[in-house]
């Protein structure tokens, strides 16, 4: 908002402070108040106030224009020396008196809290001007003009009555309500202004149409902050409006509100400003189903998304569960085997089955013994095999049995295939000492 805001030619005027015109102070004779009268010649004047926090909390400087002639006019002040630019031609002070400046007033006010240095205030001006500058001190946050008798005056803001707004709650102005409409058909003065308070966060709909084929209706809209008012040149948004361009905007409450001010007790305002004959304004609370609808979708889809990733991560934790639980079932010949890679059950021809394993059902009944897998007992009615190592067993009871094992259930002898084959096919090397030649002679 300040860099909005611009002195515009007044600052071509202004380049340095050449002296101080004059000072005033709070003192124990003049407590509330001292006035100056200033007759100036050149486009700035410059003067110190002397605020003592041994007298007063708080200065405020008034300034009213006396001359006639209008004139624009920027007060502004900075603590320890005069506003001045810099090497960048940036201007610099500690505050301005904005709303005034814009809106060309005669009078214009400040406040300042009481500091042991001295506070150079400067009156910059497009002509010479003549005016009467008033000090007053006081222990509390002052208004300008006492708010005309208009409203209250808190921590140094007016809280104007209804039908009044500025700050100093000097114009008169038309309330708009939600839901309501106001309609203007023709009056002497074309300035019309309308205020609205908002302290919700609900969503509003703005619409100001008119009937008017002649006459064009302009509308200028503010959010107060540094400039209270709108004008013609400084506005937040404006329009011209006819009777196929009505003017529509919506409001978000929620963007507008201060969070700064939550605990102020002068309420949030939106200004409007229409300079027309006939015109009607409107302002709605928008009650969006469609919104509340979408809402609703978006949080359905959010909820599906997350139960569906919630149900996979389940299922995740489940099957990690049961390989952990059947790891800690396995024996340490099982993770040999796995090591190892194994290669009998799952991995054997019947071709090399048969050469392990016998496959012999008829056997005496007398050397038939229980299956030791199984503990039932052998028959020659049902398929039996021998091991290597002269043990018999049923043919499935062995068959799964090797899948995990690879030892002999009777005599833990070793049955994998590779090292059966080894122990079939062992070479017998004759010691080179031991060596004879043998050489064929021909008779």
């Amino acid at each position: 908002m300040i860099n909005t805001i611009t002195i515009g030619f007044l600052l071509l005027n202004f380049l340095k402070v050449l002296t101080v015109d004059f000072e005033i102070a709070i003192s124990k004779d003049s407590l509330y108040s001292q006035k100056r009268i200033v007759n100036t010649i050149s486009a700035n004047t410059t003067f110190i106030v002397n605020c003592y926090n041994l007298f007063a909390q708080y200065c405020s400087i008034e300034l009213n224009q006396t001359s006639n002639t209008a004139a624009e006019i920027a007060l502004l002040f900075l603590e320890g020396q005069a506003p001045f630019l810099n090497n960048k031609q940036d201007f610099i002070y500690d505050g301005m008196d904005y709303d005034s400046y814009v809106q060309q007033k005669r009078n214009h006010f400040i406040l300042i809290p009481s500091s042991k240095d001295k506070v150079y205030f400067t009156v910059l001006t497009n002509i010479p001007v003549s005016f009467d500058i008033y000090l007053r001190g006081s222990q509390t946050m002052l208004c300008p003009g006492d708010c005309k008798g208009n409203g209250i005056c808190i921590e140094g803001k007016c809280r104007c009555e209804q039908g009044f707004i500025a700050r100093d709650c000097s114009l008169k102005a038309l309330k708009l309500e939600q839901d309501q409409s106001i309609k203007i058909n023709g009056s002497h003065d074309p300035n019309f202004y309308f205020y609205y308070e908002y302290n919700g966060t609900s969503d509003l709909r703005l619409e100001i149409s008119t009937k008017d084929d002649e006459n064009e209706t302009q509308v200028y809209l503010i959010i107060p902050d540094l400039v209270y008012l709108p004008t013609t040149n400084f506005f937040n948004d404006a329009a011209r409006i006819t009777i196929q361009t009505p003017y529509v905007r919506y409001i978000d409450q929620r963007k507008q509100s201060n969070q700064n001010d939550q605990n102020s007790q002068i309420p949030d305002r939106l200004i409007i400003l229409l300079q027309g004959v006939q015109f009607s304004i409107r302002l709605d609370l928008i009650k969006d189903e469609s919104k509340n609808e979408q809402m609703k979708l978006i949080i359905i889809i959010v909820s599906s998304v997350a139960g569906s990733l919630l149900l996979c991560f389940c299922i995740f934790l489940i099957r990690r569960a049961r390989q952990n639980r059947q790891m800690d079932k396995q024996t340490p010949e099982d993770y040999e085997m796995r090591e190892k890679q194994f290669t009998y059950g799952r991995s054997l021809s019947k071709k090399e089955d048969d050469q392990i394993f016998t496959v012999n059902n008829q056997i005496q009944s007398n050397d038939l013994q229980d299956c030791a897998i199984c503990l039932d007992p052998l028959s020659n009615q049902q398929p039996i095999k021998n091991t290597p190592c002269k043990h018999i067993f049923h043919a499935k009871c062995i068959e799964k049995w090797l899948q995990k094992n690879q030892f002999c259930p009777f005599c833990r002898f070793d049955l994998k295939i590779d090292n059966l084959k080894q122990q079939q096919q062992i070479l017998i090397k004759i010691p080179v000492a031991n060596q004879v030649r043998i050489v064929r002679r021909n008779n």
